[in-house]
């Protein structure tokens, strides 16, 4: 019944006991004495396990060979192997250290063949048990630190325990409004002077703002704190360390830069809040100090909140809120190096116009200060990075080194700066357009600021856009002659001129409508030619001009343009008149009849506006006419006639506009009245003879700097009487003179 098999080991197995270098191994051979078996060597089990280490490897390397690795893909395999564990994970999940996991599998202890031992499964398994609890309490830490942040971001921050230095202070102080604010200054002299000491006594100012005893010291507190604490703001963000990175050995001067850093922080997320609820209660106190926190702090933590605060308040009814905010803002964005705090501003302005359109935003809706902010923004800078960046050099770098520098790097490299100024262009656009289209819920301010944006980037956009905000301005242009508002035509013509001017100058549109819409438009501008600054609500415009000691004036040649291009209605229309000319779609290639209806229309707002912007509209005149030498013509009395009527046709002629500005008391149009003829015929008789100015702008510019010249020559007030440096005028010198030149007229 049973098998008849031979005994094994078979009697003809001969065990050697040999010794060699390697170590002992049992050699048995097996003679081939039944059923025609081989020969069988049995090997120990250091020798199995080499020899499947040594085929594993030639596979690996026949792999590599087949599918060379890259940098880039070896880096990625180095940081999986290498990467810190990530908590909740467990270990059951396969928790392989390249893998992310945080547990030990099975298999890493298992031995080559593949067994392990009850004793070892059980150690193994309360190990993973252990580091499992570990994580779950690293994770735990850091939601409850994750939490705490978000509750300092969302609400007001929570009360803590003052520290023991600030409340020695606060005890050695007499309680009366005298000797709080002598505090208030030695406490701002201490943190200012030492900071990374003296930050603990910072809060004296929150315990005089809440407990003060009048209402000057609780908002002198506040003032203080933020005055001080807006120097020693950094420019970045400070990030908090988890559990991990708390337990990790570090030198001494990483430990206090990250306790005084945290100090920064902790004293911010109170800071913050206490200035929101100030402004609330009083706004016009606190607003030059929220404008001060916006340009200190648009790099540092929380900053979407205070955007979003400051924009809030730009748009408040104050005026005066506004004002000092929008500063603010505006600063901010001129110094925004990486853009991102100019596209939170953009995103929190674009949803009050969201608000504003859906009828939410209260009765005042959008003030213009929030779109003034829209033109300092910095866009352009990826094309002065692109310049300024040494591409030579590191040519032939990989992406692994390139990504290195620009993480090391204090700049934004021009591919980031390239992109955030599309997205920055792309949610302007979308403000302008939402206010374009629902024109009527805003003011003739707001619009105009709206088409000088348009202006300035709306060549960046595709056709299809460009041909939509081509018939928006269209209509707008139209309702704003039918409402003789000379200031959102002027823009909305200009706008459209600027528009066509560039590179749509291919597109095959209606563009007729400008000539006439722009001969009408300057017969509106005539009531605003009265000041170079017609629009402006100060004169001189603020920002523009600095009174140096009393002595010298200075002037800020950016804020005088900028103020010249949104807030000017006569270099308003220079610049139609030049964009005109320049445009094929407008007078480029205008008939000789179109061009004598529009020099007639200057020469009239010449000679009625007054006397200093009419000078400038007479250069630009006088120039587009002499280069028209088939247009001479119109200095004659006669005339000439272009057909413009058909059979009623009427005669042109600027000989007439001429005549009063030859009889002005002011010497410079007299002279420019009476001589401007001949220099226009003239064929070597030059402009710059008979103006003063270099060109129309430059004198428009100067308007403020030449009235306070001429208060030089004004007599000082109660000075005795100062002779005429000139003899009297040889006319009209007595009544009986004069009753004599005008004869009788009635009751004179």
């Amino acid at each position: 019944a049973h098998c008849r098999r031979p005994p094994w080991p078979p009697a003809a197995m001969v065990k050697k006991l040999t010794t060699a270098s390697a170590g002992f191994l049992l050699n048995a051979t097996l003679d081939d004495v039944t059923e025609g078996r081989a020969s069988y060597t049995q090997t120990g089990r250091r020798k199995r396990n080499r020899e499947k280490a040594e085929q594993r490897t030639q596979e690996i390397e026949l792999q590599a060979e087949k599918a060379p690795r890259l940098q880039a893909k070896w880096l990625e395999d180095e940081r999986k192997k290498t990467q810190l564990p990530r908590p909740g994970r467990e270990a059951s999940e396969g928790g392989a250290p390249g893998e992310g996991g945080i547990g030990v599998g099975i298999e890493d202890f298992e031995g080559g063949d593949g067994t392990l031992g009850k004793k070892k499964a059980r150690r193994m398994a309360v190990l993973a048990a252990k580091k499992s609890r570990e994580a779950g309490k690293k994770g735990n830490a850091e939601k409850r630190a994750h939490a705490v942040a978000a509750e300092a971001l969302k609400g007001k921050a929570k009360k803590t325990a003052m520290t023991p230095a600030a409340a020695e202070l606060l005890k050695r102080c007499r309680r009366d409004p005298a000797g709080e604010q002598r505090l208030l200054a030695l406490v701002a002299e201490r943190v200012s002077g030492n900071p990374e000491k003296e930050l603990e006594i910072f809060d004296v100012f929150f315990e005089l703002h809440n407990h003060g005893s009048d209402a000057t010291t609780k908002n002198l507190a506040l003032l203080s704190a933020v005055a001080v604490f807006k120097d020693l703001v950094p420019g970045y963000r400070i990030r908090e360390q988890t559990e991990a990175e708390k337990n990790q050995v570090r030198s001494k001067v990483v430990l206090t830069m990250e306790k005084h850093e945290m100090t920064l922080l902790q004293t911010y997320r109170r800071l913050l809040p206490a200035i929101e609820a100030a402004m609330k209660r009083d706004g016009p106190t606190f607003a030059n100090a929220l404008s001060a926190l916006v340009k200190a702090g648009p790099d540092f933590n929380y900053r979407q909140r205070l955007i979003h605060t400051a924009v809030r308040y730009a748009n408040s009814g104050d005026a005066g809120v506004r004002r000092a905010v929008s500063e603010g803002l505006q600063d901010m964005v001129e110094a925004d190096q990486r853009l991102e705090a100019s596209k939170e501003l953009v995103l929190a302005v674009g949803h009050i116009a969201q608000t504003t359109a859906a009828g939410k935003g209260g009765a005042g809706g959008m003030h213009i200060e929030l779109l003034q902010v829209f033109l300092r923004l910095q866009v352009g800078r990826a094309e002065s990075a692109a310049l300024q960046e040494d591409t030579g050099a590191m040519k032939d770098a990989d992406d692994e080194t390139l990504k290195g520098l620009a993480e090391s790097s204090i700049t934004q490299g021009s591919a980031h700066l390239q992109k955030a100024e599309a997205e920055l262009l792309y949610e302007v656009f979308c403000v302008y357009l939402r206010v374009m289209r629902q024109r009527h819920f805003h003011g003739r301010e707001l619009i105009a600021c709206v088409l000088v944006g348009l202006a300035r980037w709306g060549q960046q956009v595709n056709l299809e856009l460009l041909l939509e905000i081509l018939q928006e301005l269209r209509h707008a242009v139209r309702d704003a002659i039918t409402q003789s508002d000379e200031l959102v035509a002027l823009q909305g013509l200009n706008c459209a001129l600027v528009l066509l001017s560039g590179p749509s100058q291919a597109l095959i549109t209606d563009a007729t409508w400008l000539e006439t819409a722009l001969t009408q438009a300057f017969a509106l501008a005539l009531p605003s030619l009265y000041s170079t600054h017609s629009e402006s609500a100060e004169w001189p415009p603020a920002r523009c001009y600095d009174l140096a000691g009393g002595t010298s004036l200075s002037y800020s040649k950016k804020e005088l343009a900028a103020t010249l291009e949104a807030e000017s209605v006569p270099f308003l229309v220079l610049r139609c008149l030049d964009n005109a000319m320049r445009c094929p779609h407008g007078f480029g290639k205008a008939s000789d009849g179109v061009l004598a209806t529009l020099l007639e229309a200057l020469f009239l707002l010449a000679a009625s506006a007054d006397s200093f912007v009419g000078m400038a509209l007479l250069r630009e005149a006088s120039t587009l006419l002499k280069k028209n030498r088939r247009l001479h013509t119109l200095l004659d009395p006669e005339g000439g006639l272009f057909g413009l009527g058909g059979i009623t046709d009427r005669a042109v002629s600027i000989a007439w506009q001429l005549q009063p500005l030859a009889c002005s008391l002011a010497p410079s149009p007299a002279r420019i009245g009476r001589g401007l003829a001949d220099v226009i015929r003239g064929r070597r008789a030059l402009l710059g003879d008979i103006f003063s100015a270099r060109d129309a702008k430059s004198w428009l510019e100067s308007e403020f700097p030449q009235h306070l010249v001429a208060l030089l020559e004004a007599p000082k007030p109660g000075s005795q009487k100062v002779q005429p440096t000139r003899g009297a005028a040889s006319f009209c010198d007595s009544p009986e003179e004069l009753r004599r030149r005008i004869g009788d007229c009635g009751g004179f």
